[in-house]
């Protein structure tokens, strides 16, 4: 539960720093602030993934996130973002990550830093957990395409 809701907080970190041209270093220091903004989506994205109410008592962080994964993936982006960017671009048929709507770009780069940077994730759950925040944050179709160029860069 806690890598899903992290996972989804993480995507909309990149889409966040993407959208407001922030660059991509410095993602492990920025990460922390971020987190403080997003108290009340987190504990929604952990609702509805089933979770239990949390104490308020409860620091939200150490209850719904999954703090040593937030840290791998912002040190696996930060680190390899060319290389992530260049697995997309391969191949996104006609499409480039300037090209492509911001969000779906935020989801497939999470998901290629975890397919080749974060070996403790399997490769199919990085795919499938990328499908699914498709489904939830994309174009209805977007899902295929995402999955599709996901399969690709698994094979590479």
């Amino acid at each position: 539960m806690q890598r899903k809701v992290s996972r989804e907080i993480f995507m909309k970190y990149l889409y966040s720093r993407a959208v407001s041209n922030a660059g991509w270093e410095g993602l492990s220091q920025d990460l922390d602030r971020f987190l403080d903004s997003v108290e009340d989506d987190a504990i929604e994205i952990h609702k509805s993934h089933g979770g239990k109410e949390i104490d308020m008592l409860d620091s939200y962080r150490e209850v719904i996130l999954d703090s040593s994964y937030l840290m791998d993936a912002a040190r696996a982006v930060e680190d390899n973002i060319g290389a992530i960017d260049a697995y997309i671009n391969e191949y996104a048929r006609n499409w480039t990550t300037d090209t492509m709507p911001a969000v779906d770009v935020a989801i497939l780069r999470l998901a290629v830093a975890e397919i080749k940077f974060m070996f403790t994730i399997p490769e199919v759950v990085a795919c499938d957990e990328a499908v699914n925040i498709a489904k939830k944050y994309c174009d209805d179709d977007a899902y295929k395409y995402i999955n599709g160029i996901l399969g690709s860069v698994m094979k590479a």
